[in-house]
C-alpha cells in the first residue's frame, strides 16, 4: 500500500507526451482567457438544450436507485429525484441526494492570527443555519476553537512562584469561508464582511459567525435543519478533515448523551459538557462542521473526537454537540436557531430493495489475492473466459515491482482465489505489463483448472465518473495479507489529487484518486473498490499513514485504470507498458474550478476550465488547429466510423486518460472555445510516431 504525501502546491501529471502536461495554476486573472465553462458553453450554443440538460446528461447515475428514477423519467416521470424516492418508499434507501443538500450548508473555515511575531493558520468548518440570499447574508455555528487562538498572556506569582496564565483571542488577522460551490468570502477583523456575533467557551464550544457578501446570492448554499438523533441511525460527518476541503465519513449514531471533557480554546483550561458519539471517521479540521443523519438533517455540530485509552489507541469515537443544545447556546447569544426538519411521510408501501449481500459477494468473486518476491498485496480479474481457465487481471504496479530484480518485476508472481482462504491452490500468472507512473500492471492466467473450478467472476466495471458523495462502496483485498476480506464505506469525495512516492522510490507522482471512509489497509493495493451493485468503480492503491489521520483511503477511478489496463494488453506484442497515443508537445492548465449543485437529480456535479498554455509548432495538436489559449470542452474518439469513448473535458487530465483508449487509424475530435466561439477540431493517428511509449 502506498503512503499519501499531503498538500502538493503545484501537481505534475502525466502529461499528452511523457511529461508535458502540468497543471500548476501560474497564470494571473488578467491572463485566463475569457471563456465559459463547458456546461456555459453546451447551454449558450444549444449543445445540450439548457444548462439543466447539460447537468443531467454529464454522468448516468450510479446508485441503484439512481438508476431506477432515470428509468421512470424514461417512462415519464416529471417529478424531481427527491419526489421519487419519497412517492416509492425509497426515501431511507438512497442517502446521496440528501447527503448533497447537507453538503451544500457546510462550509470551510480558515483563520489567520499573528502571533509572537509569526502567523498562525486554522482550519476548521461550520454550518449554514439561518440564509437570506437575496440581502446575502447568512449565520454560521461553528465550534469557538475555530475561531480563536490560544495564547500565553504573562504570568503571576502563586505561593512564591511564577506561574504563566493563559488566555484565548478572537482577535483574527484574516477569516476566509468557502462555500460548497467553492466561493470563497475573506474578510479583514472589522471590516463587516464576517463578524463574530458571539461565543461560549466556557461549558459548550460554540460560536456564531454572520456572513455578509454578495457571494451568497449566487451560490447553491442552503440553511441546515434539525433532527434529533437515534441510536444506531446511520450518521453523516461533514466537514474540513485536515484542512483539505469538505469530505464526508459515515457511521452510526453511537451514543445519545455522554460528558466529555475537551480543552478549550485556551489549550489550557478544561471544559465539559454532554455530546452524542457516533463512529463515523473525525478528523482534525472536521471541527465545526455538521453530524447529519439520512435525510440531510443536522443531528449536531461536530467537536472532539477520542484518539486512545491509556496506550491504546481508538478509533470511532467521534463526539458532536446535539443540536438541541446548539438551539439553546444560540438563544443564549441572541442569535436565532436552527428550524426543525418537516419530515414528509412516505406515500407508498412499496419498497425496492437491493441485496447489498449479493453484491459484495458478487464483488468479493472477482478479486484475487496476488504474493510477488516483495510482499503480498491484491488483484481484479478484468477478462475471464473459465472454461479455458484464462483470465487477465489488474492490479497496482507496486504489488508485483520488485526492486532487486533485473527488470524491476517479480519473477514468481502467484495468486489464490477468493474462498481460499488457506491457499492451498497456488495458479502462477505472467506479468503483460504495466505503467509505473500510473500505477497499474497487467496480469494473465492461462489454461489454469483451478479457475475453472473456481467461483471466480469477472469484474463489471460502472461509469467511475458518475460517482455522487455518500454513496455506498466496498473495498475488497488481501487486508493485511490475511486474505481477502470485505470493509463498507461511502465514496468522501469522487476524486482528488494525491501525491504517491513511485514504485521504485525515486520519485513523486502526482494522481487523481477516489476517497473513501471504507478501511484500507496494507495489502489492499490492487484490489477493487466497488458501489452498491457490486460494480467496479477504482482500482485501491493508496491510504494515508500520517499520525492522527484516519478513514483517507484512495482508489485509482476505473475509467482511468481500465483503459490503461486495455492499453497494456492490445500492446503486449509491441511493449511491456502502454503506447498512448500523443498530440506532442502540448500543456495545458486548468483554473476556476468550481461546482453545481443540481436539485432535480441531487447532484453536485464538478468542473473547471482546462486550457491550452503552449502548443509547439509542427505536432499533432498544431496539424489539427488547436492554439494557446484554446479552452477544451470535450473530446471524441471515432473508430471505423463508430464513436467509440467521448468525454466533456471538465479536469485537467481527461484528455490524457483519453488519449489511451486511442489506437493506430483512430480518430480525435476535440471541441474549444475560442474567444467565446466554439470550434471542433480532428486528428487522425495514421502513424506509430504518432504514440508514445509509456513504462
Amino acid at each position: 500500500m502506498k503512503k499519501i504525501m499531503m498538500g502538493a502546491a503545484c501537481l505534475l501529471l502525466a502529461g499528452l507526451t511523457a511529461a508535458s502536461l502540468t497543471a500548476c495554476s501560474l497564470f494571473t486573472a488578467s491572463s485566463q482567457p475569457e471563456e465559459s465553462y463547458p456546461s456555459d458553453v453546451a447551454s449558450l450554443t444549444g449543445g445540450q438544450g439548457s444548462a439543466e440538460s447539460w447537468l443531467a446528461a454529464q454522468d448516468t447515475p450510479s446508485t441503484y436507485e439512481r438508476r431506477l428514477y432515470e428509468e421512470a423519467l424514461a417512462d415519464g416521470y416529471t417529478g424531481t429525484f427527491y419526489e421519487f424516492l419519497a412517492e416509492y418508499g425509497l426515501a431511507s434507501e438512497d442517502d446521496t441526494a440528501y447527503v448533497s443538500r447537507a453538503l451544500c450548508s457546510v462550509v470551510t473555515i480558515e483563520t489567520a492570527f499573528s502571533v509572537g511575531g509569526g502567523r498562525v493558520i486554522s482550519d476548521g468548518s461550520g454550518v449554514i443555519y439561518r440564509l437570506d440570499k437575496a440581502a446575502g447574508e447568512a449565520y454560521i455555528v461553528t465550534n469557538y476553537h475555530v475561531i480563536a487562538n490560544a495564547t500565553t498572556s504573562g504570568g503571576i506569582s502563586f505561593g512564591g512562584q511564577y506561574v504563566q496564565t493563559h488566555g484565548s483571542t478572537t482577535d483574527w488577522n484574516t477569516i476566509t469561508v468557502t462555500l460548497c460551490g467553492g466561493e470563497q468570502i475573506t474578510s479583514s477583523r472589522g471590516d463587516g464582511t464576517v463578524t463574530l456575533m458571539g461565543g461560549n467557551n466556557t461549558n459548550s464550544d460554540l460560536a456564531v459567525l454572520r456572513v455578509s457578501d454578495e457571494a451568497l446570492s449566487g451560490s447553491d448554499a442552503l440553511a441546515a435543519e434539525y433532527a434529533d438523533a437515534v441510536v444506531g441511525e446511520q450518521a453523516y460527518a461533514i466537514g474540513n478533515a485536515e484542512g483539505e476541503g469538505i469530505s464526508v465519513t459515515r457511521g452510526v449514531v453511537s451514543v445519545l448523551s455522554e460528558q466529555i471533557t475537551i480543552s478549550a480554546a485556551d489549550e489550557w483550561t478544561q471544559i465539559s459538557f454532554d455530546a452524542l458519539r457516533t463512529d463515523a471517521a473525525i478528523n482534525q479540521g472536521n471541527s465545526g462542521g455538521g453530524l447529519f443523519n439520512e435525510r440531510g438533517e443536522l443531528l449536531g455540530i461536530v467537536t472532539a473526537r477520542l484518539e486512545s485509552v491509556g496506550t491504546a489507541s481508538v478509533d470511532g469515537f467521534g463526539y458532536a454537540i446535539p443540536a438541541a443544545d446548539v438551539n439553546a447556546v444560540l438563544a443564549q447569544l441572541g442569535c436565532g436557531s436552527v428550524a426543525a426538519a418537516q419530515q414528509q411521510a412516505q406515500t407508498a408501501a412499496q419498497r425496492v430493495l437491493l441485496d447489498h449481500t449479493a453484491a459484495a459477494q458478487r464483488a468479493a468473486n472477482s478479486v484475487v489475492t496476488v504474493v510477488g518476491s516483495e510482499g503480498e498485496g491484491s488483484g481484479v480479474i478484468y477478462d475471464l473466459d473459465k472454461a479455458a481457465g484464462e483470465a487477465y487481471i489488474v492490479t497496482n504496479y507496486h504489488v508485483v515491482y520488485a526492486g532487486d530484480a533485473p527488470s524491476g518485476i517479480s519473477s514468481q508472481i502467484t495468486v489464490y482465489f477468493y474462498g481460499d482462504r488457506a491457499e492451498r491452490n497456488p495458479v502462477t500468472a505472467a506479468y503483460v505489463g504495466g505503467v509505473m507512473e500510473e500505477d497499474i500492471a497487467v496480469l494473465h492466467i492461462e489454461d489454469s483448472s483451478v479457475l475453472a473450478a473456481s467461483d471466480a467472476q469477472e469484474a463489471v466495471a460502472a461509469d467511475s465518473s458518475s460517482l455522487t458523495v455518500g454513496e455506498d462502496v466496498y473495498a475488497v483485498g488481501n487486508a493485511g495479507g490475511e486474505g481477502l476480506s470485505v470493509t463498507a464505506g461511502i465514496v468522501s469525495v469522487p476524486g482528488e489529487y494525491i501525491n504517491v512516492a513511485s514504485s521504485d522510490n525515486t520519485s513523486t507522482l502526482t494522481m487523481f484518486g477516489i476517497r473513501t471512509d471504507a478501511a484500507i489497509n496494507h495489502g489492499n493495493s490492487g484490489g477493487g473498490l466497488f458501489n452498491e451493485m457490486g460494480e467496479l468503480i477504482g482500482i485501491v492503491n493508496a491510504r494515508s499513514d500520517e499520525e492522527n489521520i484516519v478513514a483517507f483511503g484512495y482508489a485509482i477511478p476505473a475509467n482511468r485504470a481500465l483503459l490503461i489496463a486495455q492499453n497494456v494488453i492490445d500492446n503486449a506484442q509491441y511493449s511491456q507498458g502502454a503506447v498512448r497515443a500523443s498530440l506532442g508537445g502540448v500543456t495545458v492548465y486548468a483554473y476556476r474550478s468550481h461546482a453545481l449543485y443540481y436539485e432535480q437529480t441531487g447532484k453536485i456535479y464538478s468542473e473547471e476550465q482546462v486550457a491550452l498554455r503552449s502548443v509547439t509548432s509542427g505536432s499533432a495538436a498544431a496539424k489539427m488547429g488547436l492554439d494557446v489559449g484554446d479552452t477544451l470542452l470535450s473530446a471524441r474518439v471515432e473508430r471505423g466510423g463508430q464513436t467509440v469513448l467521448s468525454a466533456a473535458i471538465t479536469r485537467d487530465d481527461r484528455l490524457g486518460e483519453l488519449l489511451y483508449g486511442v489506437r493506430l487509424g483512430d480518430t480525435l475530435h476535440l471541441s474549444v472555445s475560442r474567444r467565446g466561439e466554439v470550434r471542433e477540431y480532428s486528428y487522425t493517428f495514421s502513424s506509430v510516431s504518432d504514440f508514445t511509449e509509456i513504462l
